[in-house]
């Protein structure tokens, strides 16, 4: 890996953003930059198709790219869109034309993974001393706010919000007028009302911004000390934005670009996005924050190296201790765990002829199965979806991505309700990772309702598989009538899926 070089693009609803690196020591060293500011979204961001000319722009500028990179001799390019191709009705036409002409292939993410790379890319590049932060990011087409830590996130959501869609949704004069300005923030507070509460509930201790408008505003908003502009970390005070809006608001676009030397067209946007944000900071009660330059081309850049060190070191144990360092850090009760996860793994051993699945799927069902209860640690009220959250986005050493996505959905669906199509977690699968996540969670359903009581009530469990009929028998060493209870409810799943009658059957105490 060591003489590896790679590309991570970031075809966003602005600007579209290249960074081309090369491995060193336990991080990286950047070789080389470019930035295009095609602005994609521009016009398009109501449901309407990307135009023509915003095309042209975007396949243009990944053109160069293309041509940097290759002069670079780079190994692989990662290279993803966001909001803006993500909902146009012709975002597919984009991508096709783009990759013919240039030769990159383009993945379209979900706002949930964009606000995944997004953190990858903050806590590379900030200390959180052992703090809970609040990531914002303010793109042209949405908002990314992440709660975590610098080892696992708590909570991570998407809004379309970003500053050319409030731009071109609330400002019809320039500079706008004060009923546009207020329009402009109503709205932003209405739309982030239920996230920013659930955030609260959450709690986290400081603000980190991303993004080339929340870094502009930075620059703009006072003096920074030499540490902070070297380090790439300037601090945003509220005070200072505020009184940065104002004068933004007092001019036209044109004239923000000569007084303020914005580029043109970040000159057409930025205070809407800079609205969006003072709206942010108020409704958490926050007077500062941190303004970082890392987004989500280095994100890439994470997912990239993480993903190079597993392909080189496939240790099973590797992947063993990320898994118990995760459920240890959460603090779950570890002897229920292990319990589930042993209960599961004697049904899948036993289910082989229905679920057809392999070896590795079983260690995948063996880390679902240790870890589906570490939410409960943020919260026990849904804490199914705070376990996706934190298995997503923890940085398990050893798995691939697309195996961590496959733990962590399987660990989401173990209680209340199963996989849907209609699940934004479960839609971001390939088809065979589904049929896989559900599989999987249909055994993890059964063991974990065979410990409901967690007193290990039910020692073993053995089971026939028939034509017609799975039989359950289960060996208790306590009244099993709780577990059994359950299991019955819980098998629902397993018995529509694979398509065969489920039976328990308890034999005796012992």
């Amino acid at each position: 890996m060591a003489h590896q070089r790679m590309a991570a693009i970031d075809v966003g609803s602005n600007s579209i953003h290249m960074i081309i690196v090369e491995p060193r020591g336990g991080g990286y060293r950047v070789l080389d930059k470019e930035k295009e500011m095609v602005q994609l979204a521009r016009g398009s961001l109501g449901g309407e198709p990307l135009t023509a000319e915003a095309m042209l722009r975007g396949i243009a500028a990944l053109e160069t790219m293309a041509g940097i990179a290759r002069r670079w001799e780079v190994d692989d390019i990662l290279a993803v869109a966001t909001s803006a191709v993500r909902e146009a009705p012709n975002g597919r036409d984009f991508v096709e034309r783009a990759e013919a002409a240039s030769g990159i292939r383009i993945d379209v993410i979900s706002g949930e993974q964009e606000a995944d790379l997004i953190y990858r890319a903050i806590r590379s590049a900030v200390d959180f001393k052992g703090g809970t932060a609040l990531c914002i990011d303010i793109g042209g087409g949405s908002i990314e706010l992440v709660v975590g830590t610098d080892a696992e996130v708590y909570f991570a959501r998407s809004h379309p919000l970003g500053s050319i869609r409030l731009a071109e949704k609330f400002f019809r004069s320039d500079p706008p007028g004060a009923a546009e300005l207020d329009a402009c923030r109503k709205h932003v507070r209405k739309t982030l009302r239920k996230t920013l509460s659930r955030i609260a509930s959450v709690g986290f201790d400081f603000c980190i911004g991303s993004s080339g408008t929340i870094t502009t505003l930075a620059e703009l908003a006072g003096k920074q000390t030499d540490e902070a502009v070297a380090s790439g970390l300037r601090w945003l005070e509220r005070g200072d934005l505020e009184a940065l809006l104002d004068r933004l608001a007092s001019v036209s676009a044109a004239k923000r670009v000569e007084a303020f030397g914005i580029e043109p067209k970040r000159a057409e946007t930025i205070l809407a996005g800079g609205l969006a944000l003072l709206e942010i900071l108020i409704a958490v009660d926050r007077r500062r924050l941190r303004a970082c330059t890392a987004a989500l081309r280095e994100g890439l850049v994470e997912t990239w190296l993480a993903e190079s060190t597993t392909r080189k070191d496939r240790s099973v144990g590797v992947r063993q201790s990320a898994v118990l360092e995760l459920a240890e850090r959460s603090e779950c009760d570890r002897v229920h765990s292990a319990h589930v996860a042993r209960l599961a793994l004697r049904i899948f051993d036993q289910t082989r002829p229905v679920h057809k699945l392999s070896d590795d799927h079983r260690e995948l069902l063996e880390s679902a199965a240790l870890l589906h209860e570490i939410g409960m640690h943020v919260s026990f009220k849904g804490h199914h979806r705070h376990t996706y959250y934190l298995i997503r986005h923890a940085g398990l050493r050893g798995f691939t991505n697309d195996q961590v996505m496959v733990i962590a959905n399987v660990a989401r669906y173990y209680r209340k309700s199963t996989p849907s199509a209609t699940d934004e977690n479960f839609q971001e699968l390939s088809p065979d990772h589904r049929r896989i996540v559900q599989r999987l969670a249909a055994i993890l359903r059964i063991a974990a309702a065979l410990d409901r009581s967690r007193r290990q009530a039910i020692r073993d469990v053995g089971v026939d598989v028939g034509v017609k009929v799975v039989r359950f028998h289960v060996r208790p060493r306590l009244d099993p009538s709780l577990e059994l209870d359950s299991a019955r409810k819980r098998a629902r799943y397993f018995s529509e899926l694979f398509e065969r009658k489920v039976e328990f059957h308890a034999g005796p105490e012992s």
